[in-house]
């Protein structure tokens, strides 16, 4: 062997204890150690070495929370959670291990918590150990399984029924649009008059869930109500404003006044804000509405979870329009309308029903209207303009003006009196009483045929 070929071997061996070996190339290859590295510097608190209080730990990870624009819930719900499992634990944030997140879920697990709120406390102590501070103490726990649960839907009569119990002409704008956009309940209470686009018939959903702007339908049904109520509005005033000036309309309130509704409509379903946009999604795709576009509509990222109304919904042959149009595409949605009593309720109390037979009825028609007296410091209020009318033997139809026709005798009412008027347990009242005396004192005898 000459000298170059031994040169040529020497470049490719290298001798390890007197042995030669070829080193690792390409995926086998040793790599350069980064991880500890980009821990000490790129931490947001560095626990080895400063070990802050729990108080410190969390006022520096909040900061940082701020600075990244994560949302304003986002910061208090991450924060209450990463609160609660330092109290639990009952040390410095530096010495939880990842034994201390499995007992602090176990904890959690055997207080009965649902599987979405341990997500959410593991999903908040990963966040501010692991994603900011490199401490790898939630590696290898896996996400807790959740109950795959079908959504909760209202048939096209049933939202319909929603809509005419509605006592206030805002409560039945603010579900009429929850339902006919799709969109979210703390979407459409953040809702401005500068986001309604009357020319193209779109409404402008800004910064929704992702933060990403979208586009929806407006319903033509609403065209009338809403050109009127923007032309006595400012672009920059909330749909729904709330009680404090600059404030839109709370969610909590708007899911208060959801649930107020369906009892008011005698809907048992566990239905909520977020079940209209699930009724939309249905009722679009019921109508052969094609799948991308009902994702767009919603402001679905991955496609898959539109496909979970392929199990709810029913395909119908249709077109691509708002649901809220196809329930009456001609006429405005009528005012309250309830569905027969079940049991009398006890006496009003200061309340006095003044019902007499109307004077324009029809022959063969039974209807009466209704004037409600109400004492109060300054003498009774008077509230007119509800009728009962029946519709079939046995079935009345007890149809009451929005409160909004009310505001100028209300308002002579004290607060207690105000609230109660509001309450679903005062026109359950109102309902029952008026369907006794209808049959008792103003149409005691059968209908004739």
């Amino acid at each position: 062997m000459n000298s170059s070929q031994i040169n040529r071997r020497s470049r490719i061996h290298t001798y390890c204890n007197g042995q030669p070996y070829i080193p690792a190339r390409g995926r086998y290859a040793p790599r350069v150690p980064v991880e500890d590295y980009v821990r000490l510097t790129h931490a947001v608190v560095d626990l080895d070495q400063i070990r802050p209080t729990a108080d410190e730990f969390l006022r520096k990870i909040e900061r940082e929370w701020k600075i990244r624009f994560y949302g304003s819930s986002s910061q208090r719900n991450y924060t209450r959670e990463v609160r609660i499992f330092l109290d639990w634990f009952g040390n410095d944030p530096h010495n939880a291990t990842r034994e201390d997140v499995k007992d602090f879920l176990e904890f959690l697990v055997d207080g009965e918590r649902a599987s979405s709120t341990v997500s959410h406390y593991l999903s908040a102590i990963r966040n501010a150990f692991d994603k900011m501070c490199h401490r790898d103490i939630t590696l290898g726990i896996v996400t807790p399984r959740r109950p795959k649960k079908l959504p909760v839907i209202l048939s096209c009569e049933e939202v319909a029924r929603l809509l005419q119990a509605a006592i206030r002409w805002r409560d039945k704008l603010l579900l009429g649009m929850m339902y006919a956009t799709g969109a979210r309940n703390r979407e459409i209470c953040r809702l401005q008059w500068q986001d309604i686009d009357f020319a193209r018939g779109l409404v402008t959903i800004r910064q929704g869930k992702g933060r990403v702007d979208r586009h929806v339908m407006l319903p033509k049904t609403y065209f009338p109500l809403l050109r009127q109520l923007s032309e006595e509005a400012q672009p920059t005033d909330f749909l729904f404003p709330g009680q404090r000036p600059g404030r839109y309309l709370s969610p909590r309130t708007a899911q208060r006044i959801m649930k107020r509704t369906l009892r008011l409509a005698g809907i048992k379903k566990n239905a909520t804000p977020h079940s209209l946009r699930h009724s939309f999604a249905a009722h679009l795709f019921e109508e052969n509405a094609d799948i991308r576009d009902i994702q767009r509509l919603l402001g679905h990222v991955k496609i898959e979870t539109t496909t979970l109304y392929l199990k709810v919904a029913r395909r119908r042959p249709g077109e691509l329009v708002s649901p809220l149009d196809r329930l009456n595409p001609t006429h405005p949605v009528p005012h309250s309308e309830f569905p027969a009593p079940h049991s009398l309720a006890p006496s009003v109390g200061r309340l006095n029903i003044h019902m007499r037979p109307a004077p324009d009825c029809k022959a063969g028609e039974r209807r009466a209207q209704v004037t409600l007296g109400i004492q109060s410091a300054g003498g009774p209020v008077y509230l007119t303009g509800t009728v009962v009318r029946e519709m079939r033997p046995g079935w009345l139809n007890v149809e009451v003006p929005p409160l909004e026709s009310w505001d100028a005798s209300i308002r002579r009412l004290t607060c207690a009196q105000r609230e109660r008027l509001e309450s679903p347990e005062f026109f359950e009242l109102l309902q029952s009483q008026l369907s006794e005396r209808f049959y008792r004192e103003v149409f005691p005898t059968p209908p004739s045929g």
